[in-house]
C-alpha cells in the first residue's frame, strides 16, 4: 500500500460487526468506495480465524462484539505470538466516544477511530489515512502500535522521546 495512487478496489477488506445492520451500511459505504472484496465477521474468534486463513489489507472492528471488545481484538493482533499480522491496518468504530473509550481503542494500538454514525467522508479520510498516511510504528515495554503522539515535537528532549523506538 505505502505510497502512491490509491487503489482501493484492490483492497481486502475484514469487517467486523455483530449487527447486520451495520455490516450492510459498511457494505454500501465500501461498494461506493469500488471496494468489492469484503469479510464479514460477527465476533472477535471469527476474525482471528479469518485472519489466520486470508491475506487481510486493512480491518474495520466495531467496539462492541459478542465475545471481546475492538480494544481487546486489536491488542490480539498487534501483540499475541501467533499474530499472522501485528502491522494490520485496523480502524474502529464505535459510538460511544467518551476519551476513555477512545483512549482504550488507541492504546491497544489502532491506526484510526471512526465514530457512528459513519459518513462514507469520515471513512474514505480513514481508509486513506491508513494506506497513504499510515503512521510509524512504536515498541515500548507496554506498548506496539502506530505512533500515539500524531504531531511530533522537536524541542523535546525527555527521556520517552520515541526517536528510537521506531520500527
Amino acid at each position: 500500500m505505502g505510497s502512491g495512487r490509491l487503489h482501493l478496489n484492490r483492497l481486502n477488506i475484514l469487517l467486523v460487526d455483530d449487527h447486520q445492520n451495520m455490516r450492510r451500511i459498511w457494505m454500501r459505504i465500501l461498494k461506493g468506495f469500488n471496494i468489492t472484496s469484503v469479510i464479514e465477521a460477527e465476533c472477535a474468534a471469527q476474525a482471528l480465524e479469518i485472519l489466520k486463513d486470508k491475506s487481510i489489507d486493512i480491518a474495520i472492528i466495531d467496539l462492541i462484539l459478542p465475545d471481546l471488545t475492538g480494544a481487546e481484538l486489536i491488542g490480539l493482533v498487534r501483540r499475541s505470538e501467533d499474530s499472522s499480522d501485528p502491522l494490520l491496518p485496523m480502524i474502529a468504530c464505535t459510538a460511544d466516544t467518551r476519551k476513555s473509550v477512545v483512549y482504550s481503542l488507541i492504546n491497544a494500538g489502532v491506526d484510526e477511530v471512526l465514530t457512528k454514525p459513519v459518513a462514507p467522508l469520515a471513512a474514505w479520510q480513514r481508509l486513506q489515512a491508513v494506506t497513504t498516511k499510515r503512521r510509524d510504528f512504536i515498541r515500548t515495554p507496554d506498548y506496539f502500535g502506530p505512533d500515539r503522539r500524531r504531531a511530533k515535537d522537536p524541542r523535546y528532549k525527555g527521556p520517552d522521546r520515541r526517536e528510537s523506538h521506531f520500527i
